[in-house]
């Protein structure tokens, strides 16, 4: 997110429409996100939409330059069964 547009929700409202879209028209069960180990806003934004960490992983990405660990989350959608 651009620096001059932090802090107004603009994230958080995004990150709610997407999984709408892929609970609702999509219709996958659940979703998995990933941000860099010390990325807290990222971290709150995900928290705040209803996932929760369920691990870590090691050197998931090359980013400037080196391999760098990952925190995950995952977001279960819905418990029905899978769409037919």
């Amino acid at each position: 997110m651009a620096a001059d547009r932090r802090n107004r929700g603009l994230v958080d409202a995004a990150v709610a429409s997407v999984c709408r879209t892929i609970r609702d028209i999509i219709g996958l069960h659940r979703i998995e996100a990933t941000t860099l180990l010390d990325h807290a806003p990222s971290q709150r934004v995900l928290e705040m939409n209803g996932f929760e960490p369920i691990g870590m992983a090691p050197r998931y990405l090359h980013i400037d330059g080196q391999w760098r660990d990952h925190r995950m989350f995952q977001r279960i959608l819905h418990d029905g069964p899978p769409a037919s």
